[in-house]
């Protein structure tokens, strides 16, 4: 009869308690993927970048003037720089509707400084109905991002439009990480407001 603390159940937590003993003593969290790259391998961000907040200045269907500001949180823990940005109009499609590239601004926020961005360069493609915000030299994880996108005009036709935002990794091989949507809404302009 083999001694009761050599049973294999008892082996086996003792293995995997060895074996995360690290990281039950780190205070960093367990990565959720690796952030490595070696050769021919795919980077990833260990925390993943979220869209926290979207919002335009102004909500009439055809307006100009209006600035849509997206923010996104890269928490340090992402490890990687981020290479880029992509916006993609994905419900409500408008086929006029297109953004005054040279107008777009990004800034970084990390605790209370508050600094500009450089971007490289800004790509739209207006049969995709996308925007690529390049970022030269890729943005350091850590803090907030807030993207002002500034349009020609607002769509259209009144509703809700919805952007989808992603996240791109910098690297030669990456996984993009697909942060949430922007939804902004639209109202028709009342024409039957009195003089």
């Amino acid at each position: 009869m083999a001694h009761p603390f050599l049973r294999p159940r008892r082996w086996l937590a003792l293995a995997l308690l060895a074996g995360l003993t690290p990281w039950i003593l780190s205070p960093w969290p367990l990565p959720q993927a690796v952030a490595l790259q070696a050769q021919g391998t795919t980077v990833a961000f260990v925390a993943q970048p979220r869209l926290i907040d979207s919002r335009t200045t102004r909500n009439l269907a055809s307006d100009g003037g209006a600035i849509y500001y997206l923010t996104v949180d890269v928490p340090a823990a992402a490890q990687v720089p981020m290479d880029r940005i992509v916006i993609r109009l994905d419900e409500g499609r408008d086929p006029t509707f297109r953004y005054r590239l040279g107008a777009t601004q990004v800034w970084q926020t990390v605790g209370e400084e508050r600094r500009a961005v450089t971007l490289g360069e800004v790509v739209e493609d207006r049969a995709a109905q996308t925007l690529t915000l390049n970022f030269d030299p890729p943005l350091p994880p850590g803090g907030t991002v807030t993207l002002a996108l500034h349009p020609v005009r607002n769509p259209r036709w009144a509703g809700v439009y919805l952007f989808g935002v992603t996240a791109f990794p910098a690297g030669d091989v990456v996984q993009p990480r697909f942060m949430g949507f922007a939804r902004l809404s639209f109202y028709e302009q009342d024409r039957h407001r009195w003089p």
